[in-house]
């Protein structure tokens, strides 16, 4: 059954709008750092190292910018979204902007930092990623399921981008894990890609959906 054409509002029209720019801004800021700071390896260590040292402001940018994309496009869907599913779906799209805030807000510690050595902030940090991972992950799969049979986002790869987050989260959690295990195979080499790959095709799916609204 295909769902009317979604009817966008002026304030829906432009929290889609910011959170196309906000998420466009986000992927040139974290794209910057891989040129500013070329002795952090992207294959091996994660974005929030970035926040660690020179430079360390705009990776607390390109949170706050991911967290505000997040936000916006929650807006923007808030008219729009009438099925329990995608309603569920907006309040971890919720969940999202939340942890992707305090992501921004608490730097992390150095990954060699043992664990009782760990500092408030890097703690909190480890907390934003508990809840902003989930959040992204359970709003990417209940929205796109609710979106993908409306008019206004039919023939749009809404369920192939969110794959891509959840298959790169789940790439980077083995390799996390195989690793830890010492079973004789390093696999660290693509914990920096997956984290990468998980956040761009995160950015992506926002812009995706909110394009049809911005119009």
């Amino acid at each position: 059954m295909t769902i009317p054409t979604a009817s966008v509002s002026d304030a829906s029209h432009i929290a889609a709008r910011g959170a196309i720019v906000a998420a466009g801004l986000a992927l040139l800021a974290l794209g910057a750092l891989h040129i500013l700071r070329p002795d952090l390896d992207p294959s091996r260590q994660m974005i929030s190292e970035y926040a660690i040292g020179r430079f360390g402001w705009l990776m607390t940018v390109c949170f706050a910018l991911f967290a505000a994309a997040s936000a916006s496009l929650f807006l923007a869907l808030m008219g729009n979204t009438s099925t329990l599913v995608g309603r569920i779906g907006l309040i971890f799209l919720l969940v999202a902007a939340t942890g992707l805030a305090m992501g921004a807000a608490f730097r992390t510690d150095p990954l060699s930092t043992a664990p009782e050595a760990m500092t408030f902030s890097g703690r909190m940090h480890g907390v934003s990623f508990m809840i902003g991972v989930p959040g992204v992950l359970v709003a990417t799969l209940l929205l796109s399921f609710a979106l993908r049979t409306h008019e206004t986002w039919i023939g749009l790869p809404l369920l192939s981008l969110m794959a891509i987050t959840w298959l790169s989260l789940a790439a980077m959690a083995i390799a996390i894990a195989v690793t830890m295990k010492h079973l004789g195979v390093d696999v660290s080499s693509i914990v920096g890609w997956t984290n990468r790959l998980f956040m761009a095709g995160y950015a992506l799916w926002v812009i995706v959906v909110a394009w049809p609204m911005a119009r």
